[in-house]
């Protein structure tokens, strides 16, 4: 009988770690969106690619390839683990992937970082910003914000602190670009 109760209470123990493995800590109000399957808006935009089986992927390290989820998009959150979060767009489920050796952040951290309950007010750029935003570019002149909100953060190995005046992104695996800035402002 020992044994038995001692199976079982090992068995409930497994099964007790195993659930917790995929679970993330979300901040309160990241959490409601889950839960209450919320409308959230992007906060950057974001390029997603096909990846086996058709699943649409973005990966935290803001590859500038692959289709465009714009900033201020409306997604709904699905799922939720340590390593990605799943949203819908326009209807379709895509995934977030979080790359922590690159962004040095957990995916809570990254959920805040995404996505917001309200819009980012595109209204504070400049006309030539919000232009450059909105097709995913950078042009001179551009504020540091402007960029994060064209571009998304950049990796955090390559580029430690956002004061840098010199930001490294990848266009895709293999391609990299550097952003230059003068005075808080993008230079050529």
């Amino acid at each position: 009988m020992k044994r038995i109760l001692l199976l079982f209470v090992s068995f409930m123990g497994l099964v007790l770690l195993v659930s917790g493995c995929g679970s993330a800590k979300l901040s309160p109000d990241v959490q409601k969106s889950f839960d209450t399957k919320a409308k959230l808006y992007t906060t950057q935009n974001m390029h997603y690619n096909i990846a086996r089986r058709g699943v649409k992927l973005v990966e935290t390290t803001n590859y500038q390839v692959g289709m465009l989820i714009p900033v201020n998009s409306e997604v709904t959150m699905e799922d939720v683990n340590s390593k990605q979060i799943v949203f819908l767009y326009q209807g379709q489920k895509v995934i977030l992937r979080n790359h922590i050796k690159y962004t040095g952040l957990a995916i809570n951290e990254i959920a805040k970082r995404y996505f917001s309950p309200k819009k980012v007010n595109l209204r504070k750029f400049s006309r030539k910003e919000r232009k450059a935003i909105l097709s995913a570019q950078v042009v001179p002149g551009m504020s540091k914000e402007a960029v994060l909100v064209s571009l998304g953060t950049p990796p955090a190995h390559a580029t430690p602190s956002l004061k840098m005046d010199q930001w490294k992104y990848w266009r895709n695996r293999w391609t990299t670009f550097l952003v230059h800035f003068k005075n808080n402002k993008t230079i050529k």
